[in-house]
């Protein structure tokens, strides 16, 4: 028998990433994944602006960039072919970093999972078992008791877990042994051909997240770039209607390449796959002391590029409230806050990945029958332009504390009580920094130039509770940003305080304070965000 503090099922990037947390926070963790090696078919071929943010966090950001797509990858051109007519395409767009740190990044899943993989190999307090599958999860007496088999073959091992995050993907063995159902529909299939070729002399110097050709039965076949030179995704979406349509035979696979390439093409074709295309959200992400994330949690249509990412923050918002129970710091009520800050996000998600796929559909139905398509490709912008989805949305019931009076929602990337603290450049020489990077991973309290009672109070009861509170002065030495963007986004007086959580979320707010009240008024803050009588 075997003991450890956190067991993740799961070896993709969110389970990776749930490992790297506990790293990051010193929680003994074990992380089993059935597969050896990652899976070469990939899924998702990107990663959205607050993902690139986590990954900046935990140190990861340049290795990711380094062997990801290069150059800019934006848009959608819609044509008849490859080699044939265009009928049009998306205004290509820029990154933005006014608004974060980071920007997008093009880059294969299976490429991620291997950078993930190496760092878990390294991460200390970390045990990681590839080609292992947990074959039997009772729960008893505040615990979890895992069976561990390995896929190779030899003797099963036993683990007992505090906790466990469900990780193992949209059919997740551990959601259906815990009776948990899925909530919301089938859309549709997507049939994908992962393949190496070179077609350079036909896309010139045209680039794309993808290129949408006509299909010869209606529809659209989509060619998209996988590493920017030679290996290519060709998939296309079938009804619900006819159910499973199973996986393309390779003489299928190259008719569908050719077809959409629009010439002969010697393509070497590397996987083939079929999956569901669905838009479902598990109907509670809890039961006793294992939780499920990513798309063990939620699966949606991958129009949007929302289903990684969304799993990614998933265990950003639920590893530092496990570690803060785990010390005693917080009451087991925190825990709850995860299904209710992340389910609603999820459920949001999966509406908007919907809605963009209809987005395609618009466009295809003006193709087919001649008429204007410029006004529906124009609106498929908004399949991209998704910064505000991605880096502004607010928790509205969880581990917070807001005041009596509600946040103005005029300016979506300002502070507010749930959301994710705003962006600032600091303005220091050298590597470029956020003022994101000084509240990963622990509570701070930020504090106006007449806030020092603030800063006191914060470092006595940080002490008393035993509990990582940092303190920043903004502006400040140490946080030099324009004080003018700073009153802007954070809407906070020279004598006022934010509190942000480990995840970089905004847990209270608080301006001017009579003096003797800056201690309770923080202490009940802290109470309330990290439930009962916890802090």
């Amino acid at each position: 028998m075997n003991e450890t503090h956190l067991l993740v099922v799961g070896g993709g990037p969110v389970g990776l990433s749930a490992a790297l947390l506990a790293s990051r926070y010193g929680i003994p963790c074990t992380i089993v994944e059935k597969f050896p090696q990652p899976y070469a078919h990939p899924k998702a071929r990107g990663v959205r602006d607050r993902g690139m943010e986590l990954f900046r966090f935990w140190g990861l950001e340049k290795e990711i960039r380094a062997r990801a797509i290069p150059g800019p990858q934006y848009g959608f051109v819609y044509c008849d072919s490859l080699a044939g007519e265009e009928y049009g395409r998306t205004p290509p767009g820029q990154e933005d970093t006014t608004l974060g740190p980071s920007g997008t990044c093009r880059v294969p899943q299976d490429t991620l999972e291997r950078i993930l993989r190496e760092r878990v190999a390294t991460a200390p307090g970390v045990e990681a078992l590839f080609g292992t599958t947990v074959s039997r999860l009772t729960q008893e007496d505040h615990q979890v008791r895992a069976v561990l088999e390995p896929t190779a073959g030899g003797a099963p091992r036993e683990l007992t877990a505090r906790h466990v995050i469900a990780c193992d993907g949209a059919a997740s063995p551990t959601r259906a042994a815990l009776g948990i159902t899925m909530e919301g529909e089938t859309v549709g299939y997507w049939q994908s051909v992962y393949w190496h070729g070179d077609i350079s002399a036909l896309l010139g110097d045209r680039t794309a997240i993808q290129f949408l050709t006509a299909a010869k039965d209606g529809g659209f076949v989509t060619v998209a770039p996988v590493d920017g030179h030679t290996r290519w995704l060709t998939f296309r979406m079938r009804s619900k209607d006819g159910g499973h349509p199973g996986t393309l035979t390779e003489p299928q696979a190259h008719d569908l390449i050719e077809a959409a390439v629009g010439e002969p093409c010697p393509a070497e074709i590397i996987s083939a796959a079929t999956y569901a295309v669905e838009a479902r959200v598990a109907e509670r992400y809890r039961a006793g002391s294992v939780f499920l994330a990513g798309d063990a949690a939620h699966v949606f249509p991958p129009t949007g590029g929302f289903g990684l990412n969304t799993g990614v923050q998933d265990v950003h918002n639920l590893v530092w409230k496990i570690d803060l129970v785990r010390r005693g710091l917080a009451s087991q009520e925190l825990l709850d806050t995860y299904e209710s800050e992340r389910r609603p996000v999820a459920c949001s998600n999966a509406r908007w990945s919907k809605e963009n796929a209809e987005r395609f559909d618009a466009v295809w139905e003006r193709i087919v029958t001649k008429a204007p398509a410029g006004a529906p490709i124009d609106r498929q912008r908004a399949h991209l332009a998704a910064l505000e989805r991605d880096l502004a949305f607010r928790y509205t019931d969880g581990a917070l504390a807001p005041g009596p009076d509600a946040d103005d929602d005029a300016e979506p990337f300002a502070a507010a009580v749930g959301r994710r603290a705003p962006h600032l450049w600091l303005r220091s020489e050298g590597e470029r920094r956020s003022i994101l990077d000084m509240l990963d991973g622990h509570f701070t309290l930020l504090y106006g130039s007449r806030g020092q009672d603030w800063r006191a109070a914060a470092t006595q009861i940080g002490e008393h509770l035993q509990l990582p509170l940092r303190t920043v002065q903004v502006p400040g030495a140490e946080c030099d940003v324009d004080p003018e963007e700073f009153a802007r986004l954070y809407r906070m007086a020279p004598g006022g305080a934010v509190l942000v959580r480990p995840d970089g979320h905004i847990a209270w707010t608080h301006n001017e304070a009579d003096p003797g009240l800056h201690t309770p008024l923080i202490t009940d803050a802290l109470r309330r965000t990290l439930g009962g009588d916890g802090g």
